[in-house]
């Protein structure tokens, strides 16, 4: 697994608002690739909130960029 794939360790805020990049919220780290995989985009990064029912917020990218 890429670096990158890795669940986030640090404390990151995670602001739905303001954050522009391409993300969706999962209720499993695994759930997040299967989004990634229907997507057809690359998962850049896992955050995970630690605030339940969908604690993981799944950061995704295009193929091409």
């Amino acid at each position: 697994m890429a670096e990158e794939n890795q669940p986030d360790t640090e404390e990151e805020p995670f602001d739905p608002v303001t954050d522009q990049r391409d993300w969706s919220a999962a209720e499993t780290e695994l759930a997040c690739f299967a989004l990634a995989r229907r997507k057809g985009k690359v998962l850049v990064k896992i955050i995970n909130t630690k605030k339940p029912p969908m604690q993981f917020i799944c950061i995704f990218k295009d193929y091409l960029e």
